[in-house]
């Protein structure tokens, strides 16, 4: 834990660094991807997780870009045991974990701040809006379909670093530094779930990477 604090406070002290600029005017376009392994109170569980989030933008001033993201996320949960009522047979059935998948659109600002040639430092603030879907998973590893759907919004800040090899695009690294995200089950029988979490780099260190073009 002490690792991950030194990395997320030398990311940010580094941030507030000066000078050169993204003209007003460029239009950016790319892709990060992102992945996360997390343990779940026990080394038997496990949480895998990875993301896809393709992105535009428009720089509206000098190293300050609006835009927007479309996100697909997919998640499992392997090792936890919990019995649930599934309405579709009216009975008790046993779940050895989930899969988990997000489809989402996600409006976002980002700055750059300069460092030194061809290497900024940015941070960048997404609203978040998307669609989960959960399937169980039986004890044969079998994934079957249930009813669990749920719509939410949210909001994060991530921090980060672009390296231009050219003014024409760059390779990106980030990290989500915070997060807020409030769910709520649209099916008729799960309007009483409703969860609202908080969620800081040192929970869950998911770092993305990526690639965006400049034009």
């Amino acid at each position: 834990m002490k690792i991950k604090f030194l990395i997320m406070a030398t990311l940010c002290a580094i941030g507030f660094v000066t000078h050169a600029q993204i003209q007003k005017g460029l239009t950016i376009g790319g892709l990060s991807l992102s992945f996360g392994t997390t343990d779940q109170n026990s080394n038997a569980t496990r949480l895998n997780s990875f993301a896809i989030n393709p992105r535009i933008g428009y720089f509206i001033n000098n190293n300050l870009s609006l835009g927007m993201e479309f996100n697909y996320n997919i998640s499992k949960l392997n090792g936890e045991f919990y019995d649930y009522f599934d309405t579709n047979t009216n009975s008790i059935q046993s779940s050895f974990g989930f899969k988990e998948e997000n489809f989402g659109l996600s409006p976002f600002a980002r700055y750059y701040i300069h460092i030194k040639e061809n290497f900024k430092f940015f941070g960048q603030a997404n609203l978040t809006f998307q669609i989960n879907s959960y399937k169980n998973i039986d004890d044969t590893g079998y994934l079957y379909r249930t009813d669990y759907t749920f719509k939410g919004f949210g909001a994060s800040l991530s921090p980060g670093f672009a390296f231009l090899p050219s003014r024409k695009w760059d390779i990106e690294l980030s990290f989500p530094l915070i997060g807020y995200f409030n769910e709520r089950g649209t099916n008729q029988d799960y309007h009483f779930r409703r969860t609202r979490n908080i969620q800081l780099v040192l929970d869950n260190f998911t770092p993305a990477f990526g690639v965006n073009f400049h034009f």
